[in-house]
C-alpha cells in the first residue's frame, strides 16, 4: 500500500485536490453500532492483516477500541444516533452530549442509519467537528469531497455493507473489482456485528436481531458468532478481497483524518477562492 507519510505519493500540496479524480483514494471507516468486544477484534484481525489503520464511529464504551486508540493502531469518530428511543439520549443535545463524551477529541462524526438534519450538523459544528461521513452512495465513481453549508467537509461513503446487503447486490467482489479501480474517493463503511457474522441478507439480519436484544447483542461471545456466521462468501470475504486487491495493486489507502488534511483543506481554499 502507498507511503502516505507527508504529500500522497510525492503529489505536490497543489495537486493533491486532483488526484482522486485521477485515480481511486481508498479510506476504512466502521460504525460500531454497539457491536461486542469479540465481534471487534475479528474485524480488527482483518484489517491488522492488511495493516490498516481504521476510522471507527464510537457507539458506546469499549475496552477493545480504547486500547487501539492508546496505541494509535486507530482513529475515532462519533456515532450518535438521533432515532426514537435512542440510548444516547432523548434531544439532539443530550445526544450530543453523550457521544463527545466518549471521544472527546472527536473531529469527525457519520450518524446512525446517516440521520441528517441541519439543526445537528449545525450544533455538531458548534462543538468543533470539522468533517464527516454523513451520506451514503451506491458505488458511485468520481466522488469528492463536499462542502456542507454548515463549514463541514463531507466525504460521502462509496460502499457500505449493509447497503450491498439490502440491495441483494451480491458477494463477488470479483464483479465489483472494476468500479472499486474507478477514480474517486472510496471511504468505505463496515460493521464488526455483519463482518464477524458475515451477515449476507436482510433476512437473517433481522433475524439476529430479534434473537439477540440489544443487551444481548453488546455481549455476543467469539463461541456466539462463530455459530449464527453465515458460510462461503459474503461481506466479511468481500472485505479480505478488497483489502487484497488494495495492496496487491499499491491503491492509495489512507485514514479519513489525511483524508480531510489532504483534501479537505483544499476543497475548502477552492470554494472560497472561487
Amino acid at each position: 500500500m502507498a507511503d502516505v507519510t507527508g504529500p500522497l505519493r510525492g503529489v505536490s500540496a497543489g495537486a493533491n485536490g486532483a488526484l482522486y479524480k485521477q485515480q481511486p483514494v481508498f479510506c476504512i471507516t466502521s460504525d460500531v453500532d454497539w457491536a461486542s468486544e469479540d465481534a471487534i477484534r475479528i474485524q480488527q484481525a482483518i484489517l491488522d492483516r492488511y495493516e490498516v489503520h481504521a476510522t471507527y464511529f464510537l457507539t458506546h464504551q469499549s475496552a477493545v477500541l480504547s486500547d487501539l486508540l492508546e496505541k494509535e493502531r486507530i482513529d475515532v469518530g462519533i456515532h450518535p444516533n438521533f432515532l426514537p428511543g435512542s440510548s444516547h439520549g432523548r434531544s439532539f443535545d443530550e445526544i450530543i452530549d453523550c457521544v463527545i463524551g466518549l471521544a472527546p477529541n472527536a473531529r469527525c462524526f457519520r450518524s446512525h442509519r446517516y440521520f441528517d438534519v441541519t439543526d445537528v450538523t449545525h450544533r455538531l459544528v458548534e462543538r468543533g467537528l470539522l468533517y464527516d461521513s454523513n451520506v451514503c452512495t451506491n458505488l458511485q465513481s468520481g466522488i469528492g469531497p463536499m462542502k456542507h453549508e454548515s463549514g463541514l467537509i463531507r466525504f460521502p461513503t462509496f460502499y457500505e455493507d449493509g447497503t450491498q446487503m439490502c440491495t441483494r447486490q451480491g458477494w463477488d467482489f470479483a464483479s465489483f473489482s472494476e468500479v472499486f479501480r474507478s477514480p474517486g474517493l472510496k471511504v468505505i463503511g463496515i460493521h464488526p456485528m455483519v463482518t464477524a457474522m458475515n451477515v449476507t441478507t436482510p433476512e437473517y439480519w433481522a433475524d439476529l436481531k430479534r434473537r439477540f436484544p440489544p443487551d444481548r447483542w453488546i455481549r455476543m461471545t467469539a463461541a456466539d458468532v462463530a455459530r449464527e456466521r453465515c458460510p462461503g462468501i459474503g461481506p466479511a470475504t468481500f472485505l479480505e478481497r478488497l483489502l487484497a486487491m488494495i495492496k496487491d495493486d499499491d491503491l492509495t489507502l489512507i485514514t479519513l483524518e489525511e483524508v480531510y488534511a489532504q483534501f479537505g483543506q483544499v476543497e475548502q481554499t477552492a470554494q472560497v477562492v472561487a
